[in-house]
């Protein structure tokens, strides 16, 4: 992708984003009965909105969150800023004006297992699109 322009490598690396995303969170509402979609067309969306927030926010929270907490808890940090964009994600689709909710995540658990499940899907695409490329 080096040799694409730089506005090209976004889009793509977003596409990929968000089919990965996508289908992150349509295998947990199948595996799991507390991760609920109102619509069969909602994953894509829910997915979309992830995408956007992981790619543009998460580059940016993740060093000021280093310096605030001096390296010692960066270890955790993609599964915190992780958890932090899943939250945000049902915040912004709660603000539609919409007469059911996109999806939803019961119980501390589900939003634990959620977010444990999207910060590997995180970590595997950074490998495979940022680590591999600059490094072979």
């Amino acid at each position: 992708m080096s040799d694409l322009g730089p506005m090209t490598s976004i889009l793509i690396k977003l596409g990929i984003r968000l089919v990965v995303f996508t289908l992150v969170f349509w295998v947990a509402a199948k595996r799991n009965e507390k991760i609920v979609f109102a619509k069969k067309w909602a994953p894509p969306v829910v997915g979309l909105v992830f995408a956007l927030l992981n790619t543009l926010l998460y580059w940016a929270l993740v060093p000021v969150l280093d310096v605030a907490t001096l390296g010692v808890a960066s270890f955790v940090m993609p599964f915190i800023v992780n958890a932090f964009l899943l939250y945000a994600t049902m915040k912004v689709l709660d603000l539609r004006d919409w007469s059911r909710e996109w999806f939803k995540i019961e119980g501390i658990f589900a939003n634990l297992w959620m977010a444990t499940f999207l910060t590997v899907a995180h970590g595997v695409l950074w490998f495979a699109l940022d680590f591999v490329p600059k490094h072979v």
